[in-house]
């Protein structure tokens, strides 16, 4: 039976009823507020945790960093240079990508993506009448030029050098060892550098200071960086007959890694690069004999040595222990001065195919102004040789690289030429009067090379891989 309309269902009325809500226990409300409280503290203290975290690694986070060499990759032989017409400059390097490891590829750390604003010297304007004689790079941004300013000097010295931070777009004139006795520069990465021939100086502190180390009257004739370690060649020469004459303030002296007059023996020496405790190799690379006009070379890669010597010996081994003869060198480091032998010869080391290289050169062709450049190349560190590919170059050839653009570079005093490895021939790049003493490569791509005639006041580099070359002029 249905209810009525005044009749209502009993669970109706007690839905309908208000219904009081049970009181909490004794101490709710004061548990709550506690635990409130001590939250609150927490979230407190986990942002300041957070906030010092951040700020630590603020202060601490510093980039991991490369050491850069001139030369070929794994390469610092050839990485310095020693020694056209035109105000522009180089391109722009920084579309190379990031700076690679030698570059080299050695070893310890440079302060290249530091974030470090006052370790470099800051410099001022490269001195006028600016003359380049030697070049070093420990990147492909970062690099030095040693050469003369003046004269009129700035003061008692004509040495100067200028920096570049920026591929060699710019330069600032730096501090320069306080002599006229040094003609090369080579630095290992940012911090460690030396200058020699035939003095010796070195810096320690990104070239803020340099100070003269004592070589008990040798002189220094070649040196070249690698690993953690320098190599030069100390010579033993008399004084009396020209081979002990510091360069003039002019800068027409002999250029350094070329043996001077009067010089009579050598030996191979290395270095830690944070201390001046220069000591031999080993028995078999000292007191070589030397010879006037010699050119012996040091060539090192990021492991491993070799010397050429100036009867055309060579000599090899790891960075880090004594050096063996390892062969004979198709020609010798020294001009024999017979119109049927060749010429003094070149050596580098071929990174891209693991190759020593060593150009030899003919007598000048009869009235042509040229000469027959033979190239042979090695696998067993010259024990054997392979060759030669066989061409005909404009002028004397002074300096010898190699790029992946072609088998070898070379550097001649009528300009650049290249040597075709289809044909043997040697193509030229580069047409300059006077030529150039020096060519290297900084990495794949980037190079530099510097004119023989230093009046010109420049430097050439390259961001091709040799293909082309554009002059970069400092002030006259």
């Amino acid at each position: 039976m249905m209810p009525g309309k005044n009749e209502r269902d009993p669970l109706d009325d007690w839905l309908e009823r208000g219904v009081q809500p049970l009181p909490p226990p004794p101490g709710t409300f004061t548990m709550i507020t506690k635990r409130a409280r001590r939250r609150k503290l927490g979230k407190l203290a986990i942002t300041m945790s957070s906030a010092a975290a951040v700020a630590a690694a603020v202060v601490f986070a510093v980039p991991t960093v490369l050491s850069l060499h001139l030369g070929q990759p794994t390469v610092s032989g050839n990485t310095a240079a020693n020694g056209g017409p035109s105000t522009q400059r180089p391109p722009s390097s920084s579309g190379t990508g990031s700076e690679q490891s030698s570059t080299a590829q050695p070893s310890t750390s440079s302060p290249e993506s530091r974030s470090v604003t006052t370790t470099y010297p800051t410099g001022a304007k490269v001195p006028a009448h600016f003359r380049p004689s030697s070049v070093t790079y420990i990147s492909t941004r970062t690099g030095w030029v040693l050469g003369q300013g003046g004269p009129p000097c700035a003061s008692k010295f004509c040495t100067s050098m200028a920096l570049t931070q920026n591929g060699g777009q710019t330069w600032r004139g730096v501090p320069a060892p306080k002599t006229d006795g040094v003609t090369g520069v080579r630095f290992l990465d940012g911090k460690n550098g030396w200058a020699y021939g035939p003095e010796l100086w070195a810096t320690h502190d990104y070239g803020n200071n340099w100070s003269q180390i004592s070589t008990g009257g040798l002189q220094v004739i070649d040196l070249e960086t690698a690993g953690n370690q320098a190599f030069a060649l100390f010579a033993t020469c008399n004084t009396s007959s020209g081979g002990g004459a510091s360069p003039s303030s002019t800068g027409n002296s002999a250029t350094a890694g070329v043996s001077l007059p009067g010089c009579t023996s050598y030996t191979l020496e290395t270095s830690p690069a944070n201390a001046d405790n220069w000591a031999p190799v080993g028995q078999a690379t000292t007191s070589l004999t030397d010879l006037p006009g010699a050119r012996p070379a040091i060539v090192l890669s990021g492991s491993r040595g070799w010397l050429l010597a100036a009867d055309g010996t060579l000599y090899s081994g790891a960075l880090t222990s004594g050096w063996q003869k390892t062969g004979i060198a198709q020609c010798p480091a020294t001009a024999p001065g017979s119109a049927d032998t060749l010429d003094g010869g070149l050596l580098t080391w071929n990174a891209y195919t693991s190759t020593l290289v060593l150009a030899c050169s003919a007598k000048s062709l009869a009235g042509s102004g040229s000469q027959k450049e033979l190239a042979y190349t090695s696998r067993d560190n010259g024990g054997t040789w392979q060759g030669p590919a066989t061409g005909v170059s404009q002028g004397t050839a002074m300096s010898l690289a190699t790029a992946p653009t072609a088998v070898a570079i070379l550097a001649t005093t009528d300009g650049i030429e290249a040597l075709d490895a289809s044909t043997g021939q040697w193509n030229q790049v580069v047409p300059v009067k006077g030529g150039f003493s020096y060519i290297g490569m900084t990495s794949d791509k980037q190079g530099v090379a510097v004119p023989g005639d230093r009046s010109l006041h420049e430097i050439w580099m390259t961001i091709n891989g040799g293909l082309n070359w554009t002059p970069y002029q400092f002030p006259a």
